[in-house]
């Protein structure tokens, strides 16, 4: 009989145990979107933008990109320039994710500006 109320406590104590986890998920509140902008300007213009993070290609200078960042945390973004005839310049700063859409992101975007060398 002992051996019985042990296996139903510890059934219990699981399925309590079990109740409460998915309630907890329940009521957490999502993550909360938030977006930040830089337009991209290279000198000479025309430059290749990769992420270095994604080893995405984002599209060529002058170009303006948005990144979407979780519960408003800034993130630090490494990007790579690329031209025919200059140098690969690595440039890297901080998005600040202040912006409650994508659209007004877009509107407000910090310049970045990157000096690509000539090879010699």
């Amino acid at each position: 009989m002992a051996t019985r109320e042990k296996v139903a406590r510890g059934l219990a104590g699981a399925a309590m145990a079990a109740a409460l986890t998915l309630l907890a998920g329940c009521c957490a509140e999502a993550p909360v979107e938030t977006y930040g902008a830089a337009r991209i300007v290279s000198e000479p213009a025309g430059a290749g933008i990769v992420d270095l993070r994604s080893n995405a290609a984002l599209g060529n200078t002058p170009m303006d990109h948005v990144w979407e960042t979780a519960e408003g945390k800034a993130e630090y973004i490494q990007l790579v320039l690329t031209r025919a005839g200059h140098e690969d310049a690595v440039t890297s700063f901080w998005i600040n994710p202040r912006h409650a859409t994508r659209e007004e992101a877009a509107e407000n975007p910090q310049t970045i500006t990157v000096h690509l060398l000539p090879k010699k």
